[in-house]
């Protein structure tokens, strides 16, 4: 175990965090608070950004701004890629990007929004024919033959004794998932779009919901819903050729750097302009088994038991990553402060764990950050504080002392949004701005 040296700081001295230089600038008092609606609700909508709907995404607007006012055109990256967002913008702003990524299915969609779309848009008359070959095919005999046809062995095997799927509707996901792989063998760009649009509808044909956790929907849910797998991928699949068809040329790539951001990658050191991320919120979310539906139909995954070792590729985060008998690397005198308050109070021996070993991970990831970022580069971050059995964990303040001790300064914290946990305490949502502690 390492321990990091700190000053020793009582819970209600955490303001002394932050250095006197450090500007707090609350969103609800500026000009263009307006415009910070932070989540992926706001990007559900738009070209692109929509093709997968995920919980955890970032709004395209708030990263364009940002990307915009600081990138001066040179690289972007973020550590915590998710579905894309920041390397999908810079795309479209011709500004080049990197991105890591654990989880293998996400990784899958964000090169598919950005490359493979990209690739598309320059070949759109090649795509648009494999397009119509997929929903010729779809709407043939031959789709209702293959279905029929369907193996169920692999889903049974992988999800043992659990109904996600009526049965009529995981054969049709399988057969047209097939298809696509078929069809889209001879371009790879244009392959992996098509199984997009299938993978993109799995959890609305299935019996599950996705909420802030997947879960099984209640019989009083969706009460005149209907399922229509063929159709709803043909939709999401016609939306998708739309947004390419008319989407601008201008374009840059995304490199993928990394699964794993604790890792350093030596050809980004000191090449990066701006790093903009939302780490995972210390909220004891899976971000792997989320998607657990989507990593075994697109291949990613054989069985559901499978998604133990994928969470031991990502930081600590939520339960699911909190191994036993493996303490925290690295350790902060105020994240032992209140560690020591849930070791007092929390039954789940596993969440004091999840605090350190979350902060712990955090260390590498922005050292590394410090070690990529220009010399007068500057990391971005969105961040939201938690509680736990009563007590409040400011992941903002936590953060601030590990990224202090990596070699970062606080520059600007900036309030973006309030909320609360589910017992109604407040809880808030920051924008923490870093530069190198020179």
């Amino acid at each position: 175990m390492r321990r990091m040296s700190a000053e020793s700081l009582d819970l209600f001295e955490a303001p002394s965090l932050l250095s006197d230089e450090t500007q707090l600038v609350s969103s609800e008092d500026s000009q263009d608070s307006q415009i910070l609606g932070l989540t992926f609700r706001d990007s559900k909508k738009l070209p692109v950004h929509g093709w997968y709907p995920y919980v955890e995404g970032f709004s395209a607007g708030y990263i364009e701004d940002l990307v915009r006012n600081y990138s001066r055109g040179s690289t972007v990256y973020d550590p915590f890629g998710g579905s894309g967002t920041v390397n999908l913008v810079a795309s479209m702003m011709g500004v080049p990007s990197a991105f890591s990524e654990a989880n293998p299915f996400m990784r899958f969609v964000a090169e598919t929004k950005v490359n493979a779309r990209n690739s598309a848009r320059l070949r759109f008359s090649e795509f648009e024919r494999c397009v119509a070959r997929f929903k010729d095919w779809a709407y043939s005999p031959n789709f209702e033959r293959s279905s029929r046809e369907q193996d169920l062995t692999s889903y049974l095997h992988a999800f043992a004794g659990k109904d996600f799927f009526a049965d009529k509707d995981i054969r049709e996901l399988q057969a047209l998932r097939d298809a696509a792989l078929v069809l889209g063998a001879e371009a790879p760009e244009f392959r992996d779009i098509l199984l997009l649009a299938v993978a993109s509808v799995t959890v609305a044909c299935s019996h599950m919901t996705r909420r802030a956790d997947l879960r099984r929907r209640r019989d009083d849910e969706y009460k005149t819903r209907i399922v229509n797998v063929r159709s709803a991928v043909i939709e999401k699949l016609t939306s998708m050729q739309r947004d390419i068809g008319t989407a601008p040329a201008r374009h840059a790539p995304a490199f993928f750097a990394s699964a794993d951001c604790r890792e350093p990658v030596e050809s980004l050191s000191g090449e990066v302009e701006l790093i903009l991320t939302s780490p995972p919120y210390l909220n004891g979310t899976s971000y792997i088994r989320n998607t657990k539906l989507e990593l075994w139909l697109m291949g990613f995954i054989s069985s559901e038991r499978e998604l133990v070792a994928l969470n031991k590729t990502c930081m600590v985060c939520g339960i699911n990553n909190v191994v036993k008998n493996r303490p925290a690397e690295y350790r902060f005198d105020y994240v032992e402060t209140i560690a020591a308050e849930l070791d007092n109070v929390s039954p789940d021996l596993r969440i004091p764990a999840l605090v350190r070993g979350y902060c712990s991970d955090m260390y590498p990831i922005l050292q590394n950050c410090a070690r990529y970022l220009r010399d007068d580069g500057r990391l971005i971050l969105d961040i939201g504080d938690s509680q736990f059995y009563g007590v409040h964990v400011p992941t903002d303040l936590l953060l601030v002392e590990v990224a202090r001790s990596a070699g970062l300064r606080l520059k600007e914290e900036r309030l973006l949004a309030r909320r609360h946990s589910r017992d109604k305490t407040p809880l808030k949502q920051v924008e923490l701005t870093f530069t190198h502690a020179a």
